[in-house]
């Protein structure tokens, strides 16, 4: 603040005399006014003191946010509603292919159960039947401990940061189980001395110096897998041959290439002829056998219950045609084999 000795005319109160001059405003100022000024400035200089005090709280209270955070707090907020609406819609969809999944595994989990009953009901499983049902189990646990048929997709067409997820399932099949279809066979004699009896399903050799009995099953055979059971009732010295031929070839005692079986489980009859292997009597008095024809895949198997040993032939269409049919060959007087 200066003054100055001219005469000048006070700005507050319009009186002329001497006056001080405020070199801020630039304001002229009786003496009166002067010192009101001065206590005006002060008061002034004392807010802004306090408004400084603030400030420097504030500062160091760490109170200060840019505008702009509360614009990313909202798009925070907003993109993390969106990746919850996502990751919803993908553990629904992922549960509904879970229900549809485990849906079909009870559908086969109700068939092996019928398996089981059927297989108790008849006594006549083999290690086949085991095979098959334990594979069975084996797949029905790993399409749901281990789905490979559901993934997750990433969303490659959105320009955004986020993308999206997409529950994927792939259409695999749950493999039905393989079905061997115990059949009603009975005996059809063909020729030799043989007699048969309880509605057909008992054969018995009737006459050891007529020579070969050969008999023959009703039914033909040329799809699926059938499985026949007989027991041997009496055996003798000589050994009993379970296996097919062509029922396009007419059964009688001249050679057939068409016959395929075993006249024991190490003597093999191959297109008609024997085929290594040895002659041992293995087969027995009492013992139940199993022959099971495979058409599907060509094959037979002849399983022998009380040493659980399985062996099995390929057959070629061209030397055996379809359709099969049983073939079993008695040797011995009293010889006795029945269909179970």
């Amino acid at each position: 603040m200066e003054t100055d000795s001219d005469e000048t005319i006070c700005s507050k109160c319009a009186k002329a005399g001497r006056v001080a001059i405020c070199s801020g405003c630039e304001q002229s100022f009786c003496t009166k006014h002067f010192m009101k000024h001065r206590l005006y400035l002060s008061e002034q200089m004392d807010d802004l003191y306090e408004k400084y005090e603030i400030f420097q709280e504030d500062f160091n209270r760490d109170k200060f946010e840019h505008p702009l955070l509360s614009t990313i707090y909202a798009w925070e907020r907003k993109s993390m509603r969106k990746i919850q609406d996502i990751a919803d819609k993908a553990r629904e969809d992922l549960r509904q292919c879970m229900i549809k999944t485990k849906t079909e595994v009870k559908i086969s989990l109700d068939q092996i159960n019928a398996q089981f009953e059927e297989n108790e009901r008849l006594d006549n499983f083999t290690e086949i039947d085991i095979q098959i049902l334990t594979k069975r189990l084996e797949e029905l646990r790993n399409l749901l401990e281990k789905p490979s048929s559901i993934s997750i997709i990433q969303d490659k067409k959105s320009s955004s940061i986020i993308r999206g997820i997409q529950i994927i399932e792939q259409s695999i099949p749950i493999p039905e189980i393989e079905s061997i279809e115990s059949i009603q066979e009975h005996f059809v004699s063909v020729f030799g001395p043989c007699q048969l009896s309880e509605e057909n399903r008992v054969v018995t050799h009737s006459n050891y110096r007529a020579g070969l009995s050969q008999i023959s099953g009703h039914n033909s055979y040329s799809s699926g897998k059938h499985s026949i059971d007989f027991l041997i009732e009496t055996k003798g010295s000589k050994n009993i041959f379970f296996g097919i031929q062509s029922s396009s070839n007419k059964t009688s005692s001249t050679f057939d290439h068409s016959i395929h079986g075993w006249w024991n489980l190490d003597y093999v009859i191959i297109n008609g002829e024997s085929e290594g292997g040895n002659n041992n009597e293995i087969i027995q008095t009492g013992d139940k056998v199993t022959l099971i024809i495979d058409c599907d895949n060509q094959q037979i198997q002849f399983e022998h219950h009380r040493t659980k040993r399985l062996v099995h032939l390929s057959i070629k269409l061209d030397v055996c045609p379809f359709p099969w049919k049983i073939l079993i060959r008695l040797l011995n007087t009293n010889d006795c084999v029945r269909i179970l």
